[in-house]
Order: structure tokens, then sequence, then C-alpha cells
């Protein structure tokens, strides 16, 4: 019910004359009225950016809401670090800065969830061993999710745990299952669901499917009391969680700064990777990973405001690496013992 009426207020908040707002004039009126973040138009459709998101109803499942929730940690930090950045707090990890491209395909619940194991077994390993997980594997073979037209990002977690998952690059990559699209900067349809192939493709000799998978040990969605602290030791102390919001029309025009919604249609739900935070110009932030390629945003990354901006702090789910490794952050302990 909760998530139903946070919707619904978002979509009532902005007026009649800003969802009519679109293209050059919607940047325009962007750029004219805040200094916060900046737009950058370029030329896209609306149909081809509801091809980018999903269906809203995967970004606050009712039916998942009421899912146990859970702290990795006994209770959230009363203090922590101004500004966090998992990229260089974790530096070996090559995953962590990696942007990926989920093309015209509603994939983002997957590939957020691919990244998170990616960088989750590097960090556990102390960068021993680097995966770069395949979000195809988790798209096509998560049988509790719609593929292309969206998916549940706990159902992702929870498929780690309990089917595993093998790795597998951008297109035309390396690994057991690379992703099937290419970059879409010249398609204009939207991708269908590729099969589950439970093989590898022909040219990785390095595993047998069932061989390449790694598989977590727990799944979870974190609460939501205090969500701030919650969600930063989760990342202080485990590394980059997935967190779903809604997008609205605006959002698709973000060239840097720290995004807030300003006008524009709402276009459906988004899926991603927060890897840290931060403060700009006074104002709180998270730092995200996108999965739109590097040409979105900053790099493929993004900030958005850190007051539950569009709900990104809604619905934010993790997991956990079967393995015997346990690394405990010095940063985390530091700031427990000032306790």
């Amino acid at each position: 019910m909760l998530a139903k009426l946070f919707l619904i207020a978002h979509l009532l908040q902005y007026t009649f004359s800003q969802q009519t707002l679109s293209g050059k004039s919607l940047v325009n009126h962007v750029n004219t009225i805040q200094t916060l973040w900046k737009a950058e138009y370029f030329e896209i459709s609306e149909e081809e950016m509801k091809f980018k998101v999903m269906d809203s109803k995967f970004a606050f499942p009712e039916e998942q809401i009421s899912s146990e929730p859970y702290n990795s940690l006994p209770g959230s930090l009363s203090r922590a670090p101004t500004s966090f950045d998992a990229r260089d707090y974790w530096p070996n990890c090559k995953s962590i800065k990696m942007i990926r491209d989920q093309a015209y395909c509603g994939s983002c619940w997957a590939f957020g969830a691919a990244e998170v194991i990616s960088d989750r077994i590097c960090i556990q390993s102390n960068g021993t061993d680097q995966p770069i997980i395949s979000p195809e594997d988790i798209l096509t073979c998560c049988t509790n999710s719609h593929g292309c037209q969206g998916g549940f990002v706990l159902e992702s977690m929870k498929f780690w745990k309990s089917k595993g998952v093998v790795t597998g690059g951008d297109f035309q990559g390396d690994g057991c299952i690379p992703y099937s699209y290419g970059s879409c900067s010249d398609c204009h349809t939207a991708q269908t669901t590729p099969k589950c192939k439970n093989e590898c493709q022909v040219k990785y000799t390095k595993n047998e499917y069932k061989e390449d998978k790694y598989y977590g040990s727990s799944a979870y969605r974190l609460s939501t009391s205090n969500a701030v602290r919650t969600i930063q030791s989760e990342i202080l102390r485990n590394g980059p969680v997935e967190a779903t919001y809604q997008v609205y029309e605006d959002f698709y025009y973000y060239k840097s700064g720290v995004y807030e919604y300003i006008s524009g249609r709402h276009m459906g739900g988004h899926a991603v990777k927060i890897i840290g935070w931060g403060v700009e110009e006074n104002v709180n932030y998270w730092l995200i990973a996108n999965s739109w390629g590097t040409g979105f945003g900053e790099n493929g990354f993004f900030k958005i405001r850190g007051n539950n901006e569009c709900g990104i702090e809604n619905y934010v789910v993790a997991g956990m690496n079967s393995s015997d490794y346990l690394i405990i952050d010095q940063i985390l302990l530091f700031y427990y013992c000032l306790e």
C-alpha cells in the first residue's frame, strides 16, 4: 500500500503543463529553473524511452514489500563518512568501475543484480576472484520475472542463491553467456527476451555451464527504517547494492550534477547499482552506476538527490557470496569505534 501511495503521489506532483513539456522544451525548462543538475538534449522518442525501463510494478512490488527486511549489521550507523565511493575503496575490483549497456530491453533488474554480484564476489575474495557475471543468465532463466518487460530485483538475488549464476560480459564478449544485444544507438524497436540457454557459448572453454556457476549464501531486502544509514552501512560492510526507482522523462537528458525530478511524464521503473554517496552544493546524493552505456550522464554514472528522490531508498536489495571469505572494512570499524 505504501508503495502505491508513493507512486500516486509522484504521479500527481507535477502539473498538466509540466507533463506536456518534452524534448528541447523540457531540456530548456530544466536548465532554466534550477542549477542542481544539467540536462542535455538528444533525439529519442517516447517509445524508445520506454524500451529502456520496465513496468512500474516491478520497481515497488507489493507482494514482496512484506518480505522480511534484513540488516547486515546490528543496527545502522549513527555516523558515516560524508562521502564514499566504492571505486576508490576497492580499486582492485574492476567490475565496480564498469558501465554496461542493456540496450532496448527492460533488463535493468538483471544488470543491476549481475553488477552487484560481480562486485561482491570480488570484495569478499579480496580481489582474488573477479568474475563478470552474466545478466542474461538471470534475465532468461529466472522464472519468477518477465525478461525484457521487467523483473523483481529480490528475485534476481534469490536466483543467485538457489540456482547460481554464470559469467558473461557484454555483447560478443567473453564468459559463459555474454549479452545477446549490442548498443542500441541505431535501433528503434524493443528487444525480445532471449531463451534460457543452460549452456555456455562455444568459444568459452574454461568451464561447462554447471561448473561456471557462482552461488549466493543469502538474498535480502534492506530495512526502510532509517534507510539512509542502513544503505550506507550495507555498502560500507559488503559493497554496492541494487535499488529501484521511478523514471521520468527529464531523467533521460541528465548530463551532470545531482538529479531531482523537475518535469516530464512518468515513463516506468528502473533498477540500478548504488556504489556510494556524497554532498554537492550542500545537497546529499547517492552515487549510482546506470546500465545505459557510457554515453549517459557522467560517463554512465549519475548522482540522485539523497532524500528518497523518485523512491530510490524504498526498495534496496543485496546478497552475499557463498564463500569462506570475510571482509570487515577498517573504515566501518573505525566509525563503529566512535560510537
